[in-house]
């Protein structure tokens, strides 16, 4: 197997890139949602910061902004949660329910995302059955910064999609996050070695920044 083709220069180009953020919801991030009563959510919480920055980033550099938003139906037939043996699973309800609380982003991130464009999805890649793959063809966009959560899951699936479909493709290994760090350090290096480059908020903003410079 060979490893992904990842950007090959120290700047990122604001005509052929975008930024994606995996599900920074209520229901994932905050500690009245969902999904921490299953444990805590400490560790997506601690990624808002660096996401916001990033997306501020590239808003001022005219990079476009990409939110996926996960939403679950109550009573999906499509879903028998019953096979499933895991802490989520015994959840009363699945996480971000649509049109509630829960499936909102998080308010230090809802302001921000006002304008930009909004994924609405129903299973972990944010490309499966959205309209993310045409709306970053229209825009010419050729590589994808990818941040959010959770790493293992829908962090994971969208960078496995997003590589299939010939994308260049950015980690920001700090502006994702998982409740299982040995989860997050595996999905990180199977990323680097597969799919792409893995680095940090610091290096992302710096290449963002030469991007702005001439062309």
């Amino acid at each position: 197997m060979s490893q992904a083709q990842a950007p090959q220069t120290e700047r990122i180009d604001p005509r052929s890139s975008a930024l994606i953020v995996v599900d920074m919801q209520n229901g994932f991030c905050h500690p009245d949602g969902t999904v921490a009563q299953a444990g805590p959510v400490d560790a997506h919480r601690a990624v808002i910061a660096p996401v916001a920055r990033l997306a501020q980033a590239c808003h001022e550099a005219g990079i476009p902004v990409f939110w996926s938003l996960q939403e679950h139906f109550e009573g999906d037939v499509s879903i028998d949660r019953s096979r499933l043996d895991n802490p989520q699973a015994r959840l009363p309800q699945p996480p971000c329910l649509r049109g509630t609380w829960d499936a909102e982003l998080v308010d230090e991130l809802r302001d921000l995302a006002h304008g930009d464009v909004h994924i609405v999805k129903h299973r972990a890649s944010a490309f499966y059955g959205t309209g993310l793959e045409v709306e970053l063809r229209m825009r010419g966009v050729r590589t994808v910064v990818v941040t959010g959560v959770s790493t293992s899951y829908c962090v994971d699936a969208t960078i496995r999609d997003a590589y299939a479909r010939d994308l260049g493709v950015i980690v920001v290994e700090d502006a994702c996050a998982s409740p299982w760090p040995d989860l997050h350090a595996a999905t990180m290096k199977n990323a680097a070695i597969f799919h792409g480059t893995v680095t940090n908020t610091a290096h992302v903003l710096g290449m963002i920044a030469a991007g702005k410079g001439p062309q």
